[in-house]
């Protein structure tokens, strides 16, 4: 088997890549070692209530333009439900339920509004949330500086963030966008996923729910597409290695070699050193892989003999639960009743180590806390998924190390959501790595 580019890493980066060369009329092949695709986006079908099951629920937002891209070239951009006027729940374990609610009003007077209407907060406190905004608004190479030197904590401290308002405003957002505690998270990367979906176009704060699994709105139709423009995609496919002569990858060893004339790798950084030949390793970009760390993600879902929630979905303060959805109401299926609950743990270090069933007990009594309707109910079904690995640890030290695309071997690139994409590792920072390195081989 021969081909223009092979992919290894059928994960959300690989799909982006692929598809992109594939319309480009390359001839590619592209290499999975599970036995299904999306990598750590996906979804199952659960054989007890025949529910889809995420791994994880994402909510996007419009600045996600290459997302937004690759769901048009795939066809299912239709399966987002956009909010053009976003509004977010919190409930506060003393004072309720309140929204943050983005209005009409032209830029920036609309995110001004929400803030100074945040009412979980002092009008002092809410005063005071502007200072961030108005940082912003002076993005420079100078700041970018003193950001990278800071977390986000100590960035927030700067700027004289009170503690109720990092707790109560600042944090949900912060461990949701980074999946890592915020006196860890890149004040960096946080900054400038804020400038990038609030001060810029209006509709990129727009935010974007799923209606579908993430199998059917990110894999099944790209998987589709590549068919049909004649790529061969490979279920269960073990890549040994890339093969490299005279400094030029060549191909790879999958049990038998397949010869390409470029390699994508799009696999997790720590699988990056096993396909690499040994004489390459101690290259400072490969060598630096070993100070990258992971964090993790749980996932907690629960179906109750009743309905019990009556918002999409809500960020809880102070508690371990962060972010609570109503599965049902999101994904629209007015067949069954609302009952089926996906509550998220982002920045999960301290929860991982806990059982399935301390985890449920843990969900269960929080959210008969929020939802009066959950205390009479019963629970009739959970599962819980961990994600050990769900993303890198996105560090100002990890950041200063983030490879490029290209690699010292000729014709091999890198991609995946952990590369220097500017992005903390989200789904955005994974699509839009693959599509520069398909730009990179078409420029070649």
């Amino acid at each position: 088997m021969t081909a223009d580019v092979i992919v290894i890493g059928g994960g959300l980066s690989g799909l982006a890549a692929a598809t992109k060369l594939s319309l480009s009329g390359a001839k590619v092949v592209l290499l999975e070692q599970k036995s299904i695709l999306g990598g750590r986006t996906y979804s199952f079908t659960d054989p007890k209530t025949g529910d889809e099951v995420d791994n994880g629920q994402h909510i996007l937002v419009g600045a996600y333009h290459n997302t937004l891209k690759y769901l048009d070239l795939i066809g299912t951009k239709h399966f987002l439900k956009r909010q053009s006027k976003p509004r977010l729940y919190f409930h506060h374990p003393q004072k309720g339920l309140h929204t943050f609610e983005i209005s009409n009003l032209p830029k920036p007077f609309d995110i001004t509004a929400a803030m100074l209407n945040y009412k979980i907060l002092s009008f002092r406190e809410r005063n005071k949330l502007l200072r961030v905004g108005l940082e912003l608004k002076r993005w420079n190479e100078k700041l970018e500086r003193k950001l990278s030197l800071l977390s986000v904590e100590s960035w927030l401290d700067s700027l004289n963030q009170s503690e109720e308002a990092k707790q109560c405003f600042w944090y949900p957002i912060v461990i949701s966008v980074m999946n890592e505690i915020p006196g860890r998270a890149s004040a960096l990367l946080f900054a400038r996923s804020l400038k990038n979906t609030f001060l810029a176009k209006k509709s990129d704060a727009d935010v974007l729910i799923p209606s579908v699994g993430q199998t059917k709105l990110y894999v099944e139709e790209a998987v589709d597409l590549l068919k049909k423009n004649k790529a061969e995609v490979i279920t269960n496919a073990k890549v040994k290695s890339i093969i490299v002569s005279d400094g030029t990858a060549v191909g790879v060893d999958a049990g038998k070699k397949i010869k390409s004339k470029y390699v994508i790798s799009s696999v997790p950084y720590y699988n990056v050193a096993q396909l690499i030949p040994k004489s390459y390793l101690n290259h400072i970009m490969f060598n630096e892989l070993n100070l990258f760390e992971s964090s993790p993600i749980i996932s907690i879902n629960l179906w109750f003999d009743r309905k019990v929630m009556d918002i999409e979905f809500v960020g809880l303060i102070k508690r371990n639960l962060q972010w609570v959805f109503n599965r049902r109401r999101i994904t629209g299926d007015a067949t069954k009743p609302e009952n089926y609950i996906s509550a998220v743990i982002s920045g999960a270090g301290d929860e991982i180590h806990l059982t399935k069933d301390e985890l449920v007990k843990m969900a269960v009594g929080e959210l008969k806390e929020v939802f009066p309707e959950c205390r009479n109910a019963q629970l009739t079904n959970a599962i819980v998924i961990k994600e050990k690995r769900a993303t890198y640890s996105a560090t100002n030290e990890v950041e200063s190390i983030r490879p490029n695309p290209e690699t010292p071997i000729k014709n091999f690139y890198l991609a995946g959501d952990w590369t220097n994409t500017g992005l903390p590792a989200t789904i955005e920072g994974a699509i839009q790595s693959g599509f520069k390195c398909a730009e990179l081989i078409a420029i070649n």
